[in-house]
């Protein structure tokens, strides 16, 4: 049951974390045609990606230590049940 509902929490969490960055992206862009404050535009635009990727790489490490932490329970469940 719990790696069906990782699966889920992971796709739900894949979802946010790219409507988060496509508005920071497109915020990026909006700010990047003013005249005095294009700089803080482009850097917005250049360090989206990066911000989606490490956000993303922390869910996965999230939802791959649940997973282990649920397999271990159920190892530890196993050698119990044969003691």
């Amino acid at each position: 049951m719990t790696p069906k509902l990782i699966k889920l929490w992971y796709l739900v969490a894949l979802l946010l974390i790219s409507l988060q960055c496509l508005g920071f992206f497109s915020f990026g862009v909006w700010v990047a045609t003013w005249d005095d404050w294009w700089a803080w535009g482009v850097m917005l635009v250049v360090s989206t990606p990066l911000v989606w990727l490490f956000e993303l790489l922390l869910v996965r490490i999230l939802m791959e230590a649940v997973v282990v932490r649920f397999k271990g329970v159920e190892h530890l469940r196993v050698i119990k049940d044969k003691i």
